[in-house]
């Protein structure tokens, strides 16, 4: 699979996940005893029902199963709801992924390129990209493989393992990191089928500042090329 669709890729399931987890503890009540793995997953899925919208910063790194390079990454997010999304990464090159719920572009300044596809298409009708649009729920698609953590060292996050309940998705377990207190997730680790794994840290995580519809239109500009997505097979 080609970077830009596995970005792609990556992205839709990272907006998922990171929009069930954004409220602030101010909604949740003080925190108490830690949570039953259901319980907990019960009160992520509470928080995307209410998150609208969100921006926030992020780090990505990829380890490919059977390679010593790692792959990084990092830039701003933003997410509207119903089904539109902006990730905008600044390192290691320029790239914008836009979705509007029904469009999909992935724009390469530095190549002067523009890949223009349908959401649909492109992602599939049974990946997350259906939590996006609010026609399905995270219970729905995931069961918890284990029971509720805290990951290594004073304070860090809760750890979350989830695996899909079909074997139609791209990934073979997700890792969610909840922040004890808020809530809110602030790392989520992807594995797929074989053992390659990314993962991405979310950072400066704002549910309260207006975001802009704008920010999910895309305007070809002047001299770029719009091409064809590659092909490649999706669950369906």
């Amino acid at each position: 699979m080609g970077l830009g669709a596995c970005r792609r890729g990556i992205a839709v399931i990272f907006a998922s996940v990171l929009l069930q987890g954004a409220l602030p503890s101010a909604l949740l009540g003080a925190s108490g005893p830690a949570l039953e793995p259901d319980a907990l997953m019960a009160r992520v899925q509470a928080q995307y029902d209410r998150t609208t919208h969100l921006h926030a910063r992020f780090r990505q790194e990829t380890r490919l199963q059977g390679f010593d390079q790692v792959q990084t990454g990092e830039g701003e997010v933003w997410i509207l709801k119903p089904g539109m999304m902006r990730w905008h990464y600044t390192k290691p090159e320029r790239q914008i992924i836009i979705a509007n719920g029904e469009t999909l572009w992935i724009y390469l300044p530095d190549e002067r390129q523009a890949i223009r596809d349908r959401v649909q298409t492109s992602m599939g009708t049974r990946t997350p990209a259906l939590f996006l649009a609010g026609q399905a729920r995270l219970t729905e698609v995931f069961s918890v493989a284990g029971a509720a953590s805290q990951v290594p060292g004073e304070g860090g996050p809760l750890r979350l393992e989830l695996t899909p309940k079909e074997g139609t998705l791209p990934y073979s377990q997700v890792e969610l990191g909840i922040h004890p207190t808020s809530y809110q997730v602030v790392r989520v680790k992807l594995v797929d089928p074989l053992g390659s794994v990314t993962t991405m840290w979310f950072t400066d995580i704002d549910t309260q500042a207006a975001v802009d519809p704008s920010l999910f239109q895309f305007q070809v500009p002047s001299g770029v090329d719009v091409i064809a997505p590659p092909v490649f097979p999706v669950p369906r």
